[in-house]
């Protein structure tokens, strides 16, 4: 009994402890009974909740659209390789060529010297184009040595024939320059192998035109060629005096 007396009263105690560090509370409600009272204010927001599950894969979207195609840098040059075998020997290449001032060069050079020959030819009192030749005249008279080296000065040399009608255009320049009868010499001799004539540098002629029984080499003393009126050869002494009839060869 005492004990329950005991327990009734800590809980008395207890309530009064309880009551006396509350708020007052209002007891007098201004609402009558059954109305809403005034809503109270929003409580704090709750803590984030968990994820939820992975939902279902959804469809698959249209193609886009194509991309620029733009080259992006160039990377860094990545380090040399080993060095490869020695390849074989390739095939000779072409000649080179000359540069166009080079050869401008050359052609007018070679025009210069054409028209230096050219004014050589006409400045002789008989002169005749045959070909890429030009036959000509003063009608000067020396021995065969003396008439090589006067033409070798004009840039010529003696005339030779080499074809029939070359010396049909000879013969012209013999008959039109005053020299008919006097025999012109011709660049044939015989001086070095009597019976063998040849041109001043040793060829064998391709072209001759000797009259009946020429040549006869009249008293051993004949090494030299001439033509005639008619047009044919015949052989003279070689320091006798004779026209010289000089050709300049112009290409």
């Amino acid at each position: 009994m005492a004990l329950l007396k005991l327990f009734l009263g800590a809980l008395l105690l207890l309530q009064f402890v309880l009551l006396d560090g509350a708020e007052p509370q209002n007891l007098n409600c201004p609402a009558y009974g059954g109305v809403p009272g005034t809503p109270g204010h929003n409580g704090l927001p709750g803590r984030d909740g968990r994820d939820g599950k992975d939902g279902a894969i959804g469809p698959k979207g249209e193609k886009g659209e194509p991309g620029v195609n733009v080259q992006g840098t160039p990377g860094k040059a990545g380090p040399s390789g080993p060095a490869g075998a020695k390849g074989e020997r390739g095939p000779p290449g072409l000649p080179g060529r000359e540069t166009t001032t080079d050869s401008l060069k050359s052609e007018i050079q070679h025009l210069n010297a054409k028209i230096a020959m050219l004014e050589k030819a006409a400045s002789f009192n008989t002169f005749r184009k045959v070909g890429q030749k030009y036959y000509v005249t003063d009608g000067i008279e020396l021995t065969f040595d003396n008439g090589m080296q006067y033409c070798k000065d004009f840039g010529g040399a003696i005339v030779l024939p080499t074809t029939a009608l070359e010396n049909q255009a000879l013969l012209k320049v013999l008959l039109s320059s005053g020299l008919r009868g006097k025999k012109p010499f011709i660049r044939a001799t015989d001086r070095e192998t009597e019976g063998q004539f040849v041109d001043t540098e040793g060829k064998q002629l391709t072209f001759t035109n000797w009259g009946t029984g020429q040549p006869d080499d009249y008293k051993g003393a004949q090494d030299c060629g001439t033509i005639i009126d008619s047009g044919l050869w015949d052989d003279v002494g070689c320091d006798g005096q004779y026209p010289t009839i000089c050709e300049i060869e112009i290409r």
